[in-house]
């Protein structure tokens, strides 16, 4: 019995704390609006036991009696309660006065508050980042940060996007002005659509050169703070996301539904190569074909996302994968990802900190190649009869050039191959060592891959199994010319009604008709080595002092190789053993490249009592791009602000918080182009021995120094109504030297074009913010911000007698680096004109058309840009949208230009054989000029030589206002009845592109015809892109 009595005392002193432990509820609010606070942290003090609060503010965790449960939320005051014999504790937490304590990534990962920020910063949360379900986090960021300007290339799947930052600073096609990339603290190499948004926590944008000064010249055009999401001490957290998106194509051009095919309105089969709308009128009873509609189909996007984090006093984690699906508008146009992200930390001892990462993407994809053919096929053919008898339908045989017969678009799309498939992967240390109080070393690796390859065919076009004789030659048959006739027009009848080519067709032909076949493969290493030291000095009360000193090396290398062939020689069988034909160094490439970077800089800040603080960072850089005389090259920055509201003592009621901020930097920034200093060398088969020699037509250099950029920047932050009315407010000046240009040279130097230093552009601008709490209520909130920003880019100075820098040309026009004129502007063909603007007109009534071929007439640059975002909750309900808009801002509408000059375009219904007079003035012998009054046709020749000959007919306005998303979501956790694992159940449907304001006639005002050209850029070019989607989401999340 007494060993009976000793066991039980013995299990009660053992398993008493656990029975005493109790399961605490309750529900956590904000006292400013008494709303439930969602995300607080409910913690087992002194544990790695903890919770968050759901949707509705509520939580459940087990606690003993004698143990205190500790809240905490970023804003608001930390609380601690005793749990005693309570088995419900509501808590009220009370928001700080004011967001002094905010803290924002900065430069070289550095965590700092924002009160102490001397230059212009904005961060963009997780929620407002996704809210409009964009594949591409690059997009989400339109409308919602001042001072950037967001473009693509078009509604494909692969369509690219450009983020740039206060404009172009550099001005040559082959310099880049996309920002740097940081991902968690480390730069990343090459873009950022591998990133899955679901896996980001904030995006920090630093806007000025001030702001990114510590990165160097890789920093020269801003820079990007990507923050992953991270575990969280003491809970185990998974989410789970579905989405499933339809894409449907808007604003595809209006095409013409009178005539068909031909020229001058007749119907000429090889007119304008079978293509258009130049033919007769077609009759009411003869079927016409939406050919536009039916080039194009419903997209599909589908996403499945799942992550886990958690941790304990030590250790942190965060895993996530993802696999999306996107199956464009285009046949065929498809980009399938799957990636997964893994990272944590781990405290080895209370100094000393490791932390990795690996982010792994494999994408694999095909494009939507051009639609100019489908935008061009004629209406009276169906573009979906692409095979006629299981093989290829020829509209027609040319019987200028047989291999010229044209074939639908959609037979590309159906019937050849494409794949890209790439492989990325992201892998970063770091180690976190606190040697002593206020000091810590940080050392940093990155290693980054990227393989890539690409396999492809085209099916042939025309069989060459069989090789037809030549025609008949009249010398065969003598004086019998009615033989000759005979066998020719018999010949011509089986020839004109096969799909075989003659011997004198298959000798001259292009051989990639007959099938052709591509393979290449490449690979590239980014690596990147840092050191960091920091240390906090107290110099007297109240003033300190910030020591940051480090260095850095980075390694960029790539190698690839392509090989190509063509004339397939067993049909059906598509690989590079079944060709014919290898045309040496146009068919075969092998490539090496190599580039090295490194830097020391450092920073050293004065701050006193966190009101005011001046700091001044220097750095040197070196390159292997640029001469070794000007490498190392120096670059200071100065920044200083003072928070005059708690200096000066002016805070009242309604005002709360000011800070004036200033900033003065200069940045330099190399070349990306290795090997600039290389003579260049081709094949010449006209030799002797078909062998190589110097190409005078390919750029050297002699002598190049980094672009330096110079820039300041004043900035006013306040606060009001009790922190529920901010204002950020920021004006800029930058002045960029050296431009390393590429120019065209006397041939007597033995060169063409020659890479250099000479030019000069100026941008200056306005950022302005505004974040307002409108409504806090206990069950209604709503929350609302404005962005509003405009730049001013001007070209200073170019070489010699150089008026612009020209970019990728579109037809006749160039987008341009104007002299005196914008850096975005826009050059080519223009009327003749008075020097107030009107055009001059010849005797004969038409407009004469100015020889110079090279004339501005566009600015692609807005007068400015804005955005509004709204967010409203109502009980677990919650509402959001955005509205982006700008004023101004030229485009090249070459895609309407095309259908012009084909007779495809909607407003010939109307203009067409015509009879008007053109808009002008003739000149008199006097030199006067009176108003044109003589009447002309709108015949084919006349529309397509002096309206769409003429490239400023085309260019138009872009201003545009846009209801960007709306997205609605409830969180149905609240309405189980049951207990359930879920802390969070939501469900959303989400809009895109909803509504478009805009006299443009093209397809998107933000397009971009190219988002990785350099310099000048694509914006603004409207070339054929694929058109825009308006997109519906349906998103699951589910949380355990």
């Amino acid at each position: 019995m007494k060993k009976f009595y000793f066991l039980t005392l013995l299990s009660l002193l053992i398993f008493s704390p656990i029975l005493a432990q109790n399961i605490v509820t309750g529900v956590v609010t904000s006292s400013d609006d008494q709303l439930p606070v969602i995300g607080v942290s409910v913690a087992v003090k002194g544990t790695n036991r903890g919770v968050l609060t759901n949707v509705d503010g509520r939580y459940s965790i087990s606690a003993s009696g004698n143990e205190t449960l500790v809240f905490s939320f970023v804003g608001m005051e930390k609380q601690e309660r005793r749990v005693g014999n309570q088995t419900v504790i509501n808590v009220v937490l009370n928001p700080t006065t004011e967001m002094l304590e905010e803290v924002v990534v900065t430069a070289m990962g550095v965590k700092t508050e924002k009160k102490k920020l001397n230059f212009a910063v904005q961060t963009v949360n997780a929620d407002a980042l996704t809210d409009g379900r964009q594949a591409n986090f690059i997009n989400g960021l339109l409308g919602k940060v001042s001072g950037i300007n967001v473009t693509n290339s078009g509604g494909s799947p692969n369509s690219g996007s450009l983020l740039i930052i206060r404009g172009i600073s550099s001005i040559n096609p082959s310099q880049s002005n996309a920002p740097l990339y940081v991902l968690d603290g480390v730069a990343i190499s090459g873009g950022v659509s591998d990133i899955n948004p679901n896996d980001i926590d904030n995006i920090t944008i630093l806007k000025g050169a001030a702001a990114s000064a510590l990165y160097g010249q890789s920093g020269a055009n801003g820079a990007v703070l990507i923050t992953t999401k991270q575990g969280v001490t003491g809970k185990i957290s998974t989410n789970v996301n579905a989405s499933v998106q339809t894409n449907q194509p808007i604003r595809t051009p209006a095409q013409q539904t009178m005539y068909g095919p031909g020229a001058l309105g007749f119907y000429k089969p090889e007119a304008s190569g079978g293509y258009g709308g130049w033919g007769p009128l077609l009759q009411p009873d003869e079927t016409r074909y939406d050919n536009i509609k039916n080039y194009f189909q419903t997209g599909l996007y589908q996403k499945y996302d799942i992550n886990v984090s958690g941790g304990s006093e030590k250790v942190k984690a965060y895993a996530s994968a993802y696999y999306s699906r996107d199956k464009g508008i285009v046949v065929n146009d498809y980009l399938n990802k799957i990636g997964i992200l893994a990272k944590g930390s781990y405290d080895i001892t209370k100094k000393i900190t490791l932390s990795a990462m690996a982010n792994i993407v494999n994408d694999v994809s095909r494009g939507a190649g051009g639609v100019s053919s489908a935008y061009s096929w004629p209406i009276n053919d169906d573009i979906t009869n692409y095979m006629e008898g299981g093989k290829v339908r020829y509209r027609y045989i040319s019987e200028k050039l047989k291999s010229a017969s044209p074939v639908s678009p959609l037979f590309s799309r159906y019937m050849d191959y494409g794949k890209n498939d790439n492989l990325r992967a992201i892998m970063q240390g770091a180690i976190n060592y606190k040697a002593f109080k206020n000091f810590e070393a940080i050392g940093r690796v990155n290693f980054e891959t990227n393989s890539y390859l690409y396999d492809g065919y085209a099916v042939p076009r025309f069989d060459d199994a069989v090789i037809l004789p030549d025609p008949p030659k009249a010398d065969q048959f003598g004086e019998n010319t009615d033989a000759y006739a005979k066998a020719l027009a018999g010949y011509n009848t089986m020839y004109y009604q096969s799909p075989y080519f003659n011997q004198s067709d298959y000798a001259n032909v292009d051989k990639d008709i007959l099938g052709n076949y591509a393979h290449s493969n490449s690979r590239s290493q980014f690596v990147t080595l840092m050191g960091i030291l920091t240390y906090k000095i107290n110099l007297i009360s109240d003033l300190t002092l910030d020591l940051l000193a480090g260095g850095e090396v980075k390694t960029r290398t790539g190698i690839s190789s392509s090989i190509a062939g063509r004339d397939f020689i067993v049909p059906g069988i598509y690989s590079l053993e079944n060709v014919r034909e290898i045309q040496g160094v146009n068919d075969i490439g092998v490539s090496h490249t190599q580039r090295r970077n490194g830097g020391i800089f450092d920073q050293v800040t004065l701050d006193y009592k966190g009101l005011a603080s001046l700091s001044a960072t220097t750095r040197w850089d070196w390159s292997s791009t640029l001469s070794q005389e000007f490498s190392p090259y120096f670059y200071p920055s100065v920044t200083a602000g003072v928070l005059f509201s708690e200096l000066l003592n002016v805070k009242n009621k309604w005002f709360n918080y000011g800070k004036l901020r200033g900033n003065w930097a200069e940045v330099g920034k190399d070349t990306p182009a290795p090997y600039l200093f290389d003579r260049k060398y081709t094949q010449y088969p006209t030799l002797p021995d078909g062998g190589y020699g110097v190409d005078p037509s390919k750029s050297v250099a002699s002598l190049l120094r980094p672009e330096m950029s110079s820039s300041w920047e004043i900035g006013l932050e306040t606060r009001f109504f009790n922190s529920k009315t901010r204002f950020d407010l920021a004006y800029y000046s930058t002045y960029v030297d050296n431009q390393i240009v590429t120019v065209r040279v006397s041939p007597a130097s033995g060169y063409i074009l020659q890479t250099r230093n000479e030019g000069t552009v100026e941008n200056h601008g306005m950022e302005f913010l505004w974040d307002q709490d409108i409504l806090s209520q206990r069950d209604f909130s709503w929350k609302t911000s404005l962005t509003f920003g405009f730049n001013r880019g001007k070209v200073v100075k170019l070489p010699d007698d150089i008026v612009e820098i020209q970019g990728t040309q579109y037809t006749d026009v160039f987008p341009t680096a104007y002299l005196n004129g914008s850096t975005t502007a826009i050059s080519g063909k223009d009327y003749e004109r008075t020097e107030d603007g009107k055009v001059i007109v010849n005797a004969e009534g038409y407009p004469k058309i100015n020889p110079t071929k090279s004339v501005l007439i566009g600015n692609r640059e807005p007068d400015f840009q804005m955005g509004l975002n709204n967010t409203f909750y109502f009980r677990g309900l919650n509402l959001a949208f955005l509205i982006d808009g700008r004023k101004g801002g030229d485009i090249y509408n070459a895609t309407s230009r095309g259908m012009w000059s084909s007779g495809q375009h909607k407003d010939l219904e109307f203009y067409r054989g015509r009879q008007v007079v053109w808009d002008g003035v003739v000149k008199q012998p006097d030199g006067s000029y009176i108003k044109n009054t003589t009447p002309i046709v709108l015949d084919s020749k006349t529309i397509t030589e002096y309206y769409a000959g003429v490239s400023s007919n085309f260019i138009e306005d872009g201003s545009y206002i846009r209801l960007n998303y709306v997205t609605i979501g409830y969180d149905f956790l609240s309405l189980l009845k049951k207990k359930t694992q879920f802390t969070s159940l939501k469900c959303s449907l989400t809009a895109s592109n909803l509504l478009l304001l805009t006299k443009y006639t093209g397809s998107d005002p933000q397009i971009n015809a190219n988002t990785g050209s350099g310099g000048t850029g694509g914006m603004g070019i409207d070339s054929y892109p694929v058109p825009p989607t308006r997109g519906i989401n349906f998103t699951v999340l589910a949380t355990f």
